[in-house]
């Protein structure tokens, strides 16, 4: 996998402001909107908000797994780097010898302010990686967690848990399928909880291309699909038990774009990030 698809996401942890536009609104029933649907009231818009935050929780976990991290480690040594993660608000420093994958991150391109690091030694006889991710400044000061990989032949499955600078964890497991030129596919299932229990779960399914497609589910009966480019730009679509969904939802790279409700409501959002309507 190219160092650039992994800085790329490697924030998959985490945090810009979205700003909620037309906000206002009850939380009783909608009413039709100028399109036609159904206005999205201020629980539909909270809930969306809440679902999509914890994918793209999910989806900084997904920089730290086998997808961005154990694939590249069982494989040639590099370094490549300092890259800006607009993400994470850090440079990042990749390093990978023959036996550790280590990520660097600083607040300064010229490296003098450090900010953390993900780090990953290679247990040669089990082909385990297995370290632990701290970052300390930047977007997602605070975060923490641990990672283990355990290769087999073209197969490679672990798990990650990370806690996030608000509380929210992520547990995800996952296994993935090595090309023999260093390409990977394969799923993770990811369980994101916040410090309130709410809690969402979903499917990662990426292809050898670098594409993937996210189902999400969670405890407010809504409901996800996220289809990625390579570069992590997509489109999906939002349904739920509430008024003004479906909501279709489009972004950039950055994880920034908008949620449309059914009426024509457009919200917009940065860094899969949402403050309360």
């Amino acid at each position: 996998m190219k160092a650039r698809t992994s800085e790329l996401l490697l924030g998959l942890l985490f945090a810009a402001v979205l700003a909620l536009q037309g906000c206002g609104g009850s939380g009783g029933a909608g009413s039709p909107g100028p399109t036609g649907g159904t206005a999205p009231t201020t629980k539909t818009k909270t809930d969306v908000a809440q679902h999509l935050t914890s994918s793209g929780a999910g989806l900084v976990a997904n920089s730290f797994t086998a997808f961005e991290a154990a694939a590249p480690a069982f494989f040639k040594p590099s370094s490549s780097g300092p890259v800006y993660d607009k993400r994470l608000g850090l440079w990042v420093v990749t390093s990978i010898t023959l036996s550790s994958y280590t990520k660097t991150f600083y607040q300064d391109k010229a490296e003098t302010e450090p900010a953390g690091s993900a780090v990953y030694t290679l247990d040669l006889p089990t082909q385990t990686l297995s370290g632990t991710v701290s970052i300390t400044a930047g977007n997602y000061s605070g975060l923490s967690g641990n990672y283990s990989a355990t290769r087999s032949g073209t197969s490679i499955s672990g798990n990650l848990n990370l806690t996030l600078p608000s509380g929210t964890t992520v547990a995800s497991q996952f296994s993935i399928t090595l090309s023999l030129t260093g390409k990977v596919s394969g799923t993770t299932t990811e369980t994101v909880t916040d410090s309130t229990g709410y809690s969402e779960t979903s499917t990662v399914v990426r292809n050898s291309d670098g594409s993937m497609k996210i189902t999400a589910s969670d405890t407010n009966g809504y409901s996800s699909t996220l289809n990625f480019a390579s570069d992590y730009s997509g489109s999906g679509t939002v349904n739920g038990p509430d008024p003004g969904l479906p909501a279709t939802v489009k972004w950039d790279s950055t994880g920034t774009g908008t949620v449309t409700f059914a009426n024509g409501l457009v919200v917009k959002f940065s860094n899969w990030q949402f403050p309360k309507p």
